[in-house]
């Protein structure tokens, strides 16, 4: 009975053992995150939190989802699908209609989002208008961007999270983050140019934590400790980026290289601004300001609220009792502190005392040992001069480097015999010209500078450069200079030789540049007639329609074509041909207006285009034009050519609100005036 009984009690003692073992893993509460978008360095301090156990010292058991393809995250913690997320503004957006979200902690104090596009194909954020555009429904901030630049007709296409898409041409702009998709463009040398909201005055948060109202009434406790845990993960995350890129590189995702993630993990830190503004950190203000905006564009009604949005943790305030004593204390510290005060500079005024006098038999003992070793250590020499005499009393040994003559050899002349004799005489004028100033009270007279050649031993002249002052006696009378000279011989020598360097640089630069304005004139030119060329067509037209669309003016564009072309060159010879191409282009150019681009198109086409033009006065200057190459003669040998020409006219928005559209207009009508005869005009029917 008693071994039957020990028996059972070990089982229970084991059992009570595994029980206690097994209790943090019972007692930690599953939840699951719902990112933004897919893994990387955006969500670093989520992984950090998971990897350093800071979520199971909080009592979670934590899963991360990816975003799926037009999911919304916030729609998905809405319906419990997951417990937290991580959204952006649009936070404003749901809160306003009525949706109850709480931002608990804003992670990215400014939003990284930005549009990208191909900058030789969209210049400006205006030509995004009609354009395939990939976005995320939930990235509300860029719709409001589009909307306050007036671009309210694109194609939304759904977002496949692969850069590739632009690349290739697939769509003409997508959704991306500051912080993500330029490092691999840059890498794949693509010509992008990114769209920022704050260009618009449109500043809004970045990432940010947030739940449904019902959990943080229901677990304010088990909110403020998940809240703080993941606030301990980002500053764990942006302390060592290194070693969290390795983590998402071996757990989550090697969708991005590790340069890739370092890029990301660095330009976040600069849109966080953790130095200067608190991890979590939100403002009422900001957000009100963030549903203020979606009110103006009309996003929101204008009567809106967004009360509980913002994620309160609870503070406890000090009893009644705390202030009273604090005050008192106060005080009687501060009536301690000011008799220790008095006290303690009686003493330090009688320590002072003591320590000055010190100092000053020590400074009379060592100032005139210190002065020297600093003159005879100097490698510029210095010196002083007496007036009277216009003898030095004081040469550092430096001289003798310089000028190969010791210090008593100088000082046993006068000081014109230190410098050639021109120099002597300047400076000679200019001491007196001092010396006057300060007579008549011009204290800035005081200091001189001045550059002067001196003789060497071996009978050499070396340049140098010397800064004086003049000294004064009790009577604050003049008496003497106290000078520094330096040896600028190398110096002078090289600044001429770099100032010839230079002159032939300049030149050199010139040249160059000339040689570049002719091969940039050459780029654009048609070098047969001078007129523009096909290329800087397709530049041009795309910029004068976007400006068109952009200020609502017509533009007309017209294609004219020399007839029977090849008949010419056929029975005159090439010679004869361009000859007739030069003489058509000679007198359009003399028949357009400043601002009207003339080019030729290729072989005997001409392309003319006029902005700001209604389509009946571009038909008549047309009409104009065909009449006067119709007037053309041309004396070549022994024969006189004269030609005629055919147009198309089409013009904006009419005809074609794309370079192709237009061009393909106008071109159509040219067809039908040659199969209609030849010289004549058509404009493009409606």
């Amino acid at each position: 009975m008693s071994i039957t009984s020990n028996s059972l009690f070990r089982r229970l003692l084991l059992l009570l053992g595994a029980l206690t073992l097994a209790w943090p893993a019972v007692a930690l509460e599953k939840v699951s995150v719902q990112l933004k978008w897919k893994h990387q360095f955006q969500f670093a301090g989520l992984y950090a939190a998971i990897e350093k156990g800071y979520f199971v010292e909080a009592g979670f058991e934590v899963a991360l989802h990816e975003a799926v393809d037009g999911v919304d995250p916030v729609e998905v913690v809405l319906r419990g699908d997951a417990d937290f997320g991580i959204a952006a503004s649009e936070l404003a957006l749901h809160r306003a209609r009525g949706r109850p979200v709480v931002a608990l902690a804003v992670i990215v104090q400014n939003s990284p989002l930005v549009l990208l596009a191909n900058r030789r194909k969209i210049p400006s954020i205006d030509a995004l208008a009609d354009q395939r555009i990939m976005l995320l429904p939930s990235e509300s901030e860029l719709f409001a961007y589009l909307r306050r630049e007036g671009i309210r007709q694109f194609t939304a296409v759904p977002h496949s999270f692969n850069s590739r898409d632009l690349i290739d041409g697939r769509v003409d702009a997508i959704s991306g983050y500051a912080t993500d998709e330029p490092f691999e463009l840059k890498q794949q040398g693509f010509p992008y140019i990114a769209f920022t909201p704050k260009a618009a005055g449109i500043n809004f948060y970045g990432d940010t934590l947030f739940t449904q109202a019902r959990r943080v009434s229901d677990s304010p406790a088990r909110v403020a400790a998940f809240r703080a845990a993941v606030l301990r993960g980002w500053r764990y995350a942006l302390d060592h980026p290194d070693e969290i890129s390795d983590l998402i590189l071996q757990r989550y995702s090697t969708r991005h290289s590790k340069a890739h993630l370092l890029f990301e993990a660095m330009e976040l830190k600069r849109l966080m601004q953790p130095e200067m503004i608190e991890l979590g950190q939100q403002s009422a203000a900001h957000w009100q300001q963030i549903a203020q905006t979606y009110a103006e564009l009309g996003m929101l009604p204008a009567a809106f609220s967004i009360d509980g949005l913002i994620y309160e943790s609870e503070e406890q305030s000090l009893p009644a009792w705390v202030w009273p004593v604090i005050f008192g204390g106060g005080l009687v510290m501060l009536m301690m502190a000011i008799m220790a005060a008095y006290f303690a500079r009686l003493n330090r005024r009688l320590e002072s005392e003591v320590e000055r006098r010190h100092r000053t038999e020590v400074a009379l003992r060592d100032s005139e040992e210190r002065y020297r070793r600093l003159a005879e250590q100097s490698q510029d020499v210095i010196w002083t001069l007496d007036l009277h005499t216009r003898r030095f009393t004081y040469v550092s040994p430096a001289i003798e480097r310089a000028s190969g003559y010791t210090p008593a050899e100088v000082m046993a002349q006068p000081f014109e015999a230190s410098l050639t004799p021109a120099s002597a005489e300047r400076a000679a004028a200019m001491l007196e010209s001092h010396l006057a100033r300060i007579r008549g009270g011009d204290m800035s007279a005081i200091s001189l500078m001045l550059e002067v050649d001196q003789p060497h031993c071996d009978g050499r002249i070396m340049r140098a450069e010397i800064v004086a002052s003049f000294m004064f006696d009790e009577n604050q009378q003049p008496t003497a200079i106290l000078g520094v000279s330096r040896d600028i011989t190398a110096r002078q020598l090289a600044e001429t030789q770099l100032r010839s360097a230079n002159e032939r640089l300049q030149q050199q630069l010139v040249e160059i540049g000339a040689l570049q304005a002719a091969l940039q004139e050459q780029a654009i030119r048609d070098s047969l007639t001078g007129c523009f060329n096909r290329r800087y067509l397709d530049e041009t037209l795309e910029r004068e329609l976007s400006r068109a669309r952009r200020e609502g003016y017509p533009l007309a564009l017209v294609i004219l074509d020399l007839d029977h072309f090849k008949a010419i060159n056929d029975t005159y010879g090439h010679l004869a041909g361009d000859e007739a191409l030069r003489q058509l282009a000679k007198t359009l150019h003399a028949n357009i207006r400043h601002e009207d681009l003339l080019c030729r198109y290729g072989g005997e086409e001409f392309i003319i285009l006029m902005p700001r033009m209604p389509l009946s006065i571009a038909a008549e200057r047309a009409e104009r034009w065909r009449m006067k190459i119709e007037a053309i003669r041309i004396a070549f040998g022994n024969f006189e050519l004269s030609f005629t020409a055919s147009a198309g006219v089409a013009a904006y928005p009419g005809h074609g609100k794309t370079p192709d559209q237009l061009t393909h207009a106008a071109d159509q009508a040219l067809y039908q005036a040659k199969e209609n005869g030849r010289n004549r005009i058509v404009v493009c029917e409606d």
